[in-house]
């Protein structure tokens, strides 16, 4: 089909798509990448005296400051291309609504790939459309209308068992999530499920309650004492104490639960009738400073505090 190819690169898992404007409607049911063409991103390369790629990410935006619209949102990729540094802007809200007007639903997708990584391989331009070629122009990998390319120009499609892409950027790390998109949808499905059991589970503690309330009125009735409400009150105030222990002892345990994450990890726990003492764990000295924070919140003692480890106290 001319102009759309699934391109399976070396063998690996996942096959590609090479995404542009003009790209027809499939049908795509299984995990893909995609290769953007220069219709979805805006591209500089520059030569910086810079190291590491999160310092040239964290400049990007600066970079780029006078070629984006101002009333979009932008993501960034960059990665180093020989002696120079190659930067991408992308909005991954534009690009993940028009895959799905051609059948492609953004929870299918892995990885993002750039055009430009195909710089070396566009000797001689990619037929895209009828409209449209990639080209690459002075080392810039571009989509050119057909009409400015000679009529008896050959197009020469790319060998994909020989093309490697490498500098690929997760969708999930496009749209700044926390957990990778496959498992958010995992989730949600999940807490969907959850719902309808809680839904249930409320309908059966209706019945219980109703149950409940016969078999008050026929144990009152077996013991006229009882209804008298200072009796019943006397029991309750005999109990109330005890049961709001418990129930202090629960929503403390739970706050300790709040605070575990990961990267925080409980050691040791001791509970008792005086208070709780608590004894957790961090991979990091930023972590145990958060703990730490969230704990003085909570009301909780700092006992003691070690290189990632701290102690926290709490009176019942």
């Amino acid at each position: 089909m001319k102009g759309m190819q699934i391109l399976n690169f070396m063998g690996r898992s996942n096959p590609r798509v090479l995404v542009h404007k003009h790209m027809e409607t499939m049908e795509i049911k299984e995990t893909i990448d995609i290769v953007l063409t220069p219709q979805f991103y805006t591209f500089i390369r520059e030569m910086l005296a810079i190291n590491f790629a999160y310092q040239a990410k964290n400049i990007a935006p600066a970079l780029f400051d006078d070629y984006l619209d101002t009333n979009k949102s932008y993501q960034y990729h960059v990665y180093k291309c020989g002696e120079d540094w190659c930067f991408f802007a992308y909005d991954i809200e534009e690009i993940s609504s028009f895959l799905q007007s051609r059948g492609i639903e953004p929870y299918l997708i892995n990885k993002i790939y750039f055009a430009q990584e195909l710089v070396t391989y566009l000797n001689k331009p990619i037929h895209l459309s009828d409209q449209e070629a990639l080209y690459s122009i002075d080392q810039t990998v571009t989509v050119l209308p057909q009409r400015l390319l000679p009529t008896d120009i050959n197009y020469a499609p790319i060998n994909m068992d020989d093309v490697v892409l490498k500098n690929g950027v997760s969708i999930s790390s496009s749209f700044d999530a926390v957990i990778p998109l496959k498992q958010t949808i995992f989730i949600t499905v999940l807490l969907l499920i959850l719902g309808g059991i809680f839904i249930l589970e409320g309908e059966r503690i209706k019945d219980s309650i109703a149950n409940q309330i016969a078999t008050k009125e026929r144990l009152l009735s077996k013991n006229p004492k009882l209804a008298s409400s200072l009796i019943r009150n006397s029991q309750l105030e005999k109990y109330q104490p005890i049961n709001d222990q418990e129930r202090l002892k629960r929503d403390t345990v739970m706050m300790i639960s709040k605070m575990l994450s990961n990267k925080s990890q409980l050691k040791n726990l001791t509970l008792d009738e005086k208070g709780i003492t608590v004894t957790i764990t961090t991979k990091n000295d930023m972590m145990k400073k958060q703990l730490i924070d969230q704990a003085k919140k909570e009301k909780f003692k700092i006992v003691s505090q070690e290189k990632r480890q701290i102690v926290l106290e709490k009176k019942l």
